[in-house]
């Protein structure tokens, strides 16, 4: 992935020099960029990100920047400061734009109090069902439910067949269905989870 290959052992030490020389002087103008802009927020956080990215770059081209003269270096990180500073605001005019429609996608749904308590109800009565079947498929029915086992899971626990616990299964989802009349949350499920 570009940008992030560690910088050559033999260019630390320049880099280095090269920011200790460079940054006072082009933190001043990320701070006259930062306060120019009003969209990229004139902030002490924005003045030093637009420097990290700045000297990032730099150091990301450094055989490159290095063979640049002094004067020709300083162009070199205002040029890539400038573009830095655009490119910040341009994401956070987009990100502002966006705004609102992040907002509604991610806003917790309403709470829907009928609905919890016809849940509460359902569960509650499948618990008084699940505890009234047979000693077998009572087994059957709370690791398929409560621990989430696969009925391969289940089959190899009680020494049978997949297709026997299937066979309970499929009899144990009836018997709820029936003991939860309106309430039962099973009316559009399949039957899957075979699995």
């Amino acid at each position: 992935m570009p940008g992030t290959d560690p910088i050559p052992e033999r260019f630390r030490a320049e880099i280095a020099r090269f920011f200790e020389d460079n940054s006072r002087w082009l933190f001043c103008h990320a701070r006259l960029r930062a306060a120019r802009e009003p969209e990229a927020g004139a902030s002490q956080e924005s003045a030093e990100d637009l420097l990290q990215d700045t000297f990032e770059a730099a150091a990301r081209q450094w055989e490159t920047v290095r063979e640049l003269g002094e004067g020709q270096q300083r162009a070199w990180l205002l040029t890539t400061l400038s573009n830095k500073g655009k490119s910040q605001v341009r994401r956070r005019v987009a990100l502002n734009r966006k705004q609102p429609e992040l907002r509604h996608r991610y806003q917790p749904a309403p709470v829907d109090t009928e609905r919890q308590a016809l849940s509460a109800l359902a569960l509650a009565r499948a618990s008084e069902v699940i505890d009234r079947l047979p000693g077998m498929q009572r087994r059957i029915a709370l690791m398929k439910w409560s621990e989430h086992m696969k009925h391969s899971e289940i089959a190899a626990v009680l020494g049978c067949s997949e297709n026997s616990v299937a066979v309970q299964v499929s009899k144990i989802r009836r018997k709820l269905i029936a003991g939860l009349g309106a309430y039962h949350p099973f009316a559009s499920d399949d039957g899957g989870g075979a699995g």
